[in-house]
C-alpha cells in the first residue's frame, strides 16, 4: 500500500499517480532509529492497452554509500584548502612586510629628509591596512559568522545591493538588466550576508566585463530536479527552491579553471586576493543553499545560486 511507504517516497509516488509526471532522480533521506539512508528514486505511471491508469512504479536505489563518500570527498577537499590557504596567506602577507621592512631599514640614516619621512608614514600605514584587511578575510573564511536567519524577501536585499553598484555600472558603462519573475522570493536568511554575497558577484561581474556589456540578474522558483530536493529538508511538503542568476557578458572562465573558482586565494584578476567567492561560497552553504556556475570563454558567466524557497505566515522583516 502507498500509505505504508516512507513519506519521502509515498510523496513522490502519489505526486506521480495525482499529476501523471514522471519524477526523475529525486534523492530523499529515509530516517530511522538505526541511522539515515539515503536513497534516489524516479516514478511513472504506465498504463493498460486502453489507455486506462493501472498504477505506478518507483524504482528506488540507496545511494548511502555514495553520500558518505561525497563527505569524505568535501572532508579531503577542505584539508586541501587549508593548505592553499596557508600557503596564500603566507604569500600574500610577505608583500607589505617586505615594503615595511625595506623602508624601516633605510629610516635611519635618511630620517632627517622630510619626503622620505612622509612616504614612509603613508606607506606602513597603506601596508598595515592591507595586512589588517587580509586577516579579517582570512578570519571570514575560517570562522565564518554565523547567519542570523529570519524570514526575508531576496527581491529586496537585490534592489538594495542595485543601488550599490548603480554608480560604478554607469561608470563603467555596463547595461543593468532585472528579469526578477520568482511569483515568491521568500527565504530565511541573513539580509546583511545575502547583500554581501549579491554585492561579491555583481563586483566580481563588473570586473570580467571591463567596459561596457550587461549583467542581468534573473529570479525563478525552481522545483522538482534533484538539486531542489537535496537542499530541501525531508518532511517538507513542497519541493521549490528559489534560483537567482548572476549573468555577464564578460571574459568568461576556462573550463579547467571553473572547479576551482570558489577555491581560497584562487583569482584570474591581476589584483585581490581570491577569497571573495570562498567567502560567498561558505555563506549560501550556511543558508542551506548551493551554487551552480556556467562559462564560456570570451562569451560571459552565470552564477546560480540556490536557496531553500519558504512559505511564511507571518510577517517578513524589511532588507
Amino acid at each position: 500500500m502507498v500509505d505504508d511507504l516512507p513519506a519521502p517516497l509515498r510523496d513522490i509516488i502519489q505526486t506521480t499517480l495525482t499529476s501523471g509526471e514522471r519524477q526523475e532522480d529525486r534523492e530523499v533521506e529515509l530516517r530511522a532509529a538505526a541511522g539515515s539512508t539515503f536513497a534516489r528514486a524516479s516514478s511513472a505511471t504506465f498504463r493498460g492497452q486502453g489507455g486506462e491508469l493501472l498504477g505506478a512504479l518507483m524504482v528506488v536505489t540507496d545511494i548511502t554509500a555514495l553520500k558518505r563518500l561525497e563527505l569524505q570527498i568535501r572532508r579531503s577537499d577542505r584539508l586541501a584548502s587549508l593548505g592553499t590557504l596557508s600557503a596564500g596567506m603566507a604569500h600574500e602577507i610577505k608583500n607589505p612586510l617586505v615594503s615595511i621592512k625595506t623602508f624601516a631599514q633605510l629610516l635611519p640614516e635618511r630620517y632627517h629628509e622630510s619626503d622620505f619621512r612622509d612616504t614612509f608614514s603613508s606607506l606602513i600605514v597603506h601596508e598595515i591596512d592591507r595586512i589588517d584587511s587580509l586577516v579579517n578575510q582570512l578570519l571570514r573564511f575560517a570562522r565564518p559568522a554565523k547567519p542570523l536567519l529570519r524570514p526575508m524577501h531576496v527581491h529586496e536585499v537585490l534592489e538594495k545591493t542595485f543601488q550599490l553598484v548603480q554608480h560604478r555600472l554607469n561608470q563603467k558603462e555596463i547595461k543593468l538588466t532585472r528579469t526578477l519573475e520568482a511569483s515568491l522570493d521568500t527565504i530565511r536568511a541573513d539580509s546583511d550576508q545575502m547583500e554581501q554575497v549579491f554585492l561579491n558577484f555583481f563586483l566580481n561581474a563588473m570586473d570580467a566585463m571591463k567596459r561596457g556589456g550587461e549583467l542581468t540578474v534573473e529570479t525563478e522558483i525552481r522545483t522538482g530536479d534533484s538539486l531542489v530536493t537535496h537542499l530541501l529538508p525531508a518532511d517538507e511538503k513542497r519541493h521549490e527552491a528559489l534560483c537567482i542568476s548572476i549573468r555577464d557578458t564578460g571574459e568568461g572562465i576556462k573550463r579547467e579553471d571553473i572547479a576551482r573558482v570558489f577555491d581560497p586565494f584562487f583569482t584570474t584578476k591581476d589584483f585581490g586576493t581570491g577569497l571573495g567567492l570562498s567567502v560567498v561560497h561558505g555563506i549560501i552553504e550556511e543558508h542551506g543553499g548551493q551554487i551552480e556556475v556556467e562559462s564560456e570563454v570570451a562569451k560571459g558567466s552565470v552564477f546560480h545560486i540556490f536557496l531553500p524557497l519558504v512559505h511564511f505566515d507571518q510577517g517578513v522583516v524589511a532588507a
